[in-house]
């Protein structure tokens, strides 16, 4: 029964492996273009692909297409084990820069001797084709040459795991420091797959060759989410943006009618979904729609004398919507009699009105609040009320 449950627990795992390293290529793929742009960013992208490498490696199947291609070699486990250093020490090296703002050059350094020290061990070892610890015997191709890579490889993941939580708990971006925690947690579990290597060097146990898939798979599914945390915050912000702009859209599009003179530029969004297809940053078009909405409404005002203002005022108070709700259904109220009133070609005061609320004193808060007018603007109860209103005071 055991032997049952070992084997299933390794072909899930050698399919969470699987699935792992493809995740890690194609976060690899997607994170490219930034990568070719931005030196910073570069780094990251070989160590993570490097990992990506020596991942692929693991795979049976993959060393099985490789051993068909060309001679079957050690240098295939060599490279694999190679391209695994030299990518934790990378890796270190990125969260070390993301912490202290500068680059540890010693870490290549060191990276560069373990490698030259485990080369010099493969190819003295006597004749082999793998690198594997076997169920019983000594490792191939040695001992030496497995402590080594044991201990650089659990040394590194470990400083690299504690380095991550402890600069991950005192960084205040939101994205940094969940891509921090995401590398962390792909060095916890590259730190275990080094450290049941190690006990299986000493203590043969038979469960340990069937959970390191598991954790491989783990670990490249961590690395894969770490490295497009960037690209799923700029997703996510993205489409807040749209979301936003589709809010903000019917209440602008009104408003534009209105008060055609304050539209800043021609641009698409009178179109539907029009800003997805301008070639102007969605941020842009969201900072301008808020502009031109403002604006509108700053024009709006002078067309509501205070006896109208207090009268939705009036009639607004005793509403059962929260008092959060009351200030935006007061502005879509006025502004749709102030709409109606200037459309019948009545001139604005000549007095000076009181300036209307806009929301709050920085861009978030004021978008939130244009947001509520636009959603109160839709309210039958608020257009029925505009409507007796505009016929109540403005004259026919």
């Amino acid at each position: 029964m055991l032997a049952v449950t070992l084997s299933d627990l390794r072909s899930f795992g050698v399919e969470l492996e699987t699935a792992g390293v493809a995740c890690m290529w194609l976060a690899v793929i997607l994170r490219a273009p930034t990568a070719a742009r931005s030196r910073a960013q570069r780094p990251l992208w070989l160590a993570v692909m490097g990992a990506a490498v020596a991942v692929t490696f693991h795979l049976e199947w993959v060393n099985e297409l490789v051993h068909q291609a060309v001679t079957p070699t050690h240098l295939t486990a060599l490279a694999r084990n190679l391209f695994g250093v030299l990518a934790s020490a990378a890796v270190l090296d990125f969260v070390l820069m993301a912490a202290r703002g500068r680059h540890t050059y010693s870490l290549y350094g060191f990276a560069g001797s373990v490698i030259a020290t485990l080369t010099w061990l493969d190819t003295t070892a006597d004749s082999h084709l793998h690198h594997t610890i076997p169920p019983a015997g000594p490792p191939s191709p040695t001992t030496a040459y497995w402590a080594v890579l044991v201990t650089v490889n659990l040394g590194t993941n470990v400083v690299c795991a504690a380095a991550c939580w402890w600069y991950s708990r005192a960084s205040h971006n939101p994205s940094l420091r969940a891509g921090l925690r995401l590398f962390g947690l792909g060095a916890f579990f590259a730190g275990a797959y080094w450290l049941l290597s190690a006990l299986y060097i000493g203590i043969r146990l038979p469960w340990i060759p069937s959970t390191t898939p598991l954790l491989l798979g783990c670990y490249a599914l961590a690395r894969a989410s770490a490295i497009c945390v960037p690209l799923a915050t700029a997703t996510a912000l993205t489409l807040r943006r749209i979301r936003l702009l589709r809010k903000l859209q019917p209440l602008w599009r009104d408003l534009i009618n209105a008060v055609p003179e304050i539209h800043l530029a021609q641009t698409h969004q009178h179109r539907r979904l029009g800003y997805l297809r301008s070639p102007d940053p969605l941020d842009l078009h969201l900072y301008r729609t808020v502009i031109e909405i403002r604006d509108a409404i700053l024009s709006l005002r002078s067309y509501i004398p205070p006896t109208v203002l207090n009268d939705v005022l009036t009639h607004l108070a005793h509403t059962t919507s929260p008092p959060a709700d009351t200030d935006p259904h007061v502005t879509a109220c006025w502004l749709r009699i102030a709409r109606h009133t200037k459309a019948k070609g009545t001139p604005p005061l000549h007095t000076n009105p009181a300036p209307p609320l806009l929301g709050g004193t920085d861009l978030p808060s004021e978008i939130t609040f244009l947001c509520h007018v636009a959603k109160a603007d839709t309210s039958p109860h608020i257009r029925k009320l505009a409507t007796h209103l505009s016929h109540q005071h403005t004259p026919t």
